[in-house]
């Protein structure tokens, strides 16, 4: 009993030497654990402690709705709040972080064990649609294994030490092998020996990760530096080899911190295709997934793999992001990610001529649009999914050369798609001949249609007015009146606002039908104005907008395109409620019972 109480004591004495020296290691040393498992323990405490900080910080939102804490790392930027949620005195703030980050991680490491005979006696659902070639190649078992740990998990908690045996008994590292290198560096890979590279580049300079990753990164070099002591050398993460456009690394050096910012991308990500080509078998296939709604990052990132020498052989447009997350509500957010699947390019492949191509970009983007539309891809989706089958056709030959014998970019061919896009979406939305329709009333229903917001990117309203042609976003702006700009952003103006501009009028004897959207703007204000539809039906005879067809049809088209929670919406339904009623010859009006 003396020598257990004298080692207790031992021990204490140890654990509070370990506690003063404020080694994370030195602890878990006294309880006799090896080195190699030392390290992981600290490891993942450092993942539970970087959660507790995610939730609770003063970049820590409070999510009212359901009364809980909303990580800073919700959106894609740190913003300051002014309001932030706290879990001081909250006892079970690293319980719960702790719960979450093992689960996760459970589930991530089922991904490196392979298929055992506890396992093969469970049938899964997933196992029985696959045929048994497949379910008997490694991916196929994989694919098995995860499916048993994933229901064995959430079937119960108490099960996890069961999960935690297959996954240290059945770790393959045969099958699954990772190295963390830079991708413009595979040095640790012999040419021509992968069959397949999938890979998620990222997305240009919609997410500054080395500047998001400072707010964890801190933390960790604190706990982690003396353990890993190579990885936490610098105060900060390394920005000068991260293969973003960050513009605010090229600020005061003569020239457009954008440009330098595009320039630098593009070269970062030449050089990982180049190595991606290096390793890849003549026959393999390298897939690369991209969201942007800029066309200029497609062209950076497309202009890369064509230079490598990679031709786009086929694309899928899928959708990925949730649309009722924080960084994408009440936004005009893409909500889809472009697959595109490439191989070499025959080494044979000749130059061709813009002039040539351009018609079959065309045709080849009005063949697919149908098919991304019954995949429920719509809006500025569609657009952006077009880009994939344009690349298709601009990338069997290399170089393209313009008449002047210039070489061609892939943004001349994202610009023909868009145009393809515009047309046939115009088509389908009046289903009649579009001769008749001004390019104004063109972009103002395609606008909404394809942005489904009233507030957009100003580089979206400039390549939907390239589309349609005709004019540009400063005269939409200035000469138009249709909307406002400022900041990149542009916002569609509602037809009280485009009449307080004098964009156009109500009187009948000064109003002129240029555009056809500024007699759907005129009716809709003189209905706000009035609320009756008699002064309305009396505008449109007067002006002949009622026998107009087309004037008709954009009614028509508007009442279908503008969002349900915009006004003008709750407007035309009313319009479009009374139209037999404005269109009748003969007008019924009550006289007072007593004149």
């Amino acid at each position: 009993m003396r020598k257990h109480e004298a080692t207790r004591g031992e021990k204490a004495q140890q654990c509070k030497e370990a506690s003063e020296t404020s080694s994370s290691t030195k602890w878990l040393d006294v309880v006799h654990y090896e080195p190699e498992k030392v390290e992981a323990i600290c490891t993942y405490l450092s993942l539970v402690m970087d959660r507790c900080v995610d939730i609770n910080s003063r970049l820590s939102g409070w999510d009212s709705s359901v009364g809980v804490l909303r990580r800073a790392s919700a959106q894609h930027a740190l913003n300051l709040i002014w309001n932030y949620g706290e879990a001081i005195g909250n006892p079970y703030l690293w319980i719960w972080c702790n719960e979450t980050v093992s689960k996760k991680y459970t589930t991530l490491s089922a991904y490196f064990t392979t298929q055992t005979s506890s396992t093969k006696k469970t049938k899964t659902k997933t196992s029985k649609t696959k045929s048994s070639s497949f379910a008997d190649t490694p991916l196929g078992k994989l694919e098995s294994q995860n499916n048993d740990l994933t229901i064995t998990h959430n079937k119960q908690n108490n099960k996890d030490v069961e999960i935690e045996n297959k996954l240290h008994n059945n770790y393959a590292p045969e099958i699954v092998n990772i190295n963390l290198e830079s991708a413009d560096s595979l040095y640790h890979i012999p040419d021509n020996t992968l069959d397949a590279i999938i890979t998620d580049p990222p997305y240009y300079g919609t997410i500054q990760y080395a500047e998001l990753s400072d707010f964890f990164y801190v933390w960790q070099r604190r706990t982690l530096g003396d353990i890993f002591p190579d990885l936490f050398y610098q105060e900060l993460t390394d920005k000068d080899r991260e293969a973003v456009a960050n513009p605010s690394r090229f600020r005061n050096m003569g020239e457009s911190p954008d440009i330098l910012a595009k320039r630098d991308y593009e070269a970062k990500m030449a050089l990982a295709w180049s190595e991606a080509y290096r390793v890849l078998r003549d026959e393999g296939v390298l897939t690369v997934q991209f969201n942007h709604k800029d066309s200029g990052a497609w062209d950076t990132l497309a202009k890369a793999l064509i230079d490598a020498g990679f031709e786009i052989t086929a694309s899928w447009a899928v959708s990925t992001e949730n649309p009722q997350n924080l960084h994408q509500a009440k936004k005009n957010s893409v909500s889809s990610t472009v697959i595109l699947v490439c191989r070499k390019r025959d080494p044979k492949a000749q130059q061709a001529w813009w002039d040539d191509l351009r018609p079959e970009v065309a045709n080849l983007v009005e063949q697919r649009a149908p098919e991304f539309e019954a995949n429920d891809i719509t809006g500025i989706d569609l657009y952006l999914s077009a880009f994939g089958p344009a690349l298709n056709v601009f990338s069997r030959s290399y170089p393209i050369l313009d008449s002047t014998g210039e070489e061609v970019r892939p943004e001349a061919a994202f610009a023909e798609a868009r145009k393809a896009i515009a047309s046939y979406r115009f088509q389908t939305l009046v289903q009649t001949d579009t001769a008749g329709f001004d390019p104004l009333t063109q972009w103002y229903l395609l606008a909404w249609d394809a942005f489904k917001a009233r507030e957009f990117p100003f580089d979206e309203a400039r390549q939907l007015a390239l589309a349609i042609g005709g004019f540009n976003v400063t005269e939409l702006a200035k000469g138009f009146k249709l909307l406002d700009s400022a900041s990149g952003t542009c916002k569609l103006l509602s037809p009280q606002q485009r009449l307080k501009k004098r964009a156009f009028t109500t009187d009948v004897n000064e109003f002129s039908l240029t555009h056809l959207v500024d007699g759907l703007h005129a009716a809709i204000a003189i209905y706000e104005e009035e609320g009756n539809l008699q002064q309305v039906r009396q505008f449109m005879q007067k002006t002949g907008l009622v026998n107009n067809d087309k004037f008709m049809k954009t009614l028509e088209v508007a009442f279908k395109v503008i969002p349900t929670k915009v006004k003008e919406k709750d407007t035309l339904v009313n319009l479009w409620l009374g139209i037999d009623e404005i269109k009748a010859k003969v007008t019924y009006q009550q006289g007072e019972l007593f004149e």
